[in-house]
């Protein structure tokens, strides 16, 4: 089934439920939500174990409703600034240690391409 065209800054509903359980079901990791013309073309899940830590239960995120609705706003806030470049949603410990934006730019060549 092929969605609908995105527009600039958009994440759909369902598509930030999902990134909100990838990152409930982890301890330690990164969701990388990845932009092109600030439209939301790919989101990654990378989770990340310690071997001296293998066989420790892992902690859950473990948010209110509440929190997980003022991490919902500022990761769509975060990536609506976002023309291209990657937003990254860094999980320690079972708690959001940071948002980090990565910007990339544009220049354009001395034909008019971009570089």
């Amino acid at each position: 089934m092929k969605r609908r065209r995105l527009r600039t800054g958009e994440i759909p509903e369902d598509i930030m439920e999902e990134i909100l359980q990838g990152i409930g079901r982890m301890a330690n990791g990164e969701t990388v939500l990845v932009a092109q013309d600030g439209i939301l073309v790919q989101v990654e899940f990378a989770e990340k174990r310690r071997v001296e830590h293998w066989d420790d239960a892992l902690p859950q995120a473990a948010f209110s409703a509440a929190a997980w609705q003022r991490l919902a706003a500022r990761i769509r806030c975060e990536f609506s600034r976002l023309a291209y470049g990657r937003l990254t949603v860094v999980m320690k410990q079972g708690h959001v240690a940071q948002l980090e934006r990565t910007e990339k730019q544009r220049f354009t060549g001395l034909d008019g391409e971009g570089i």
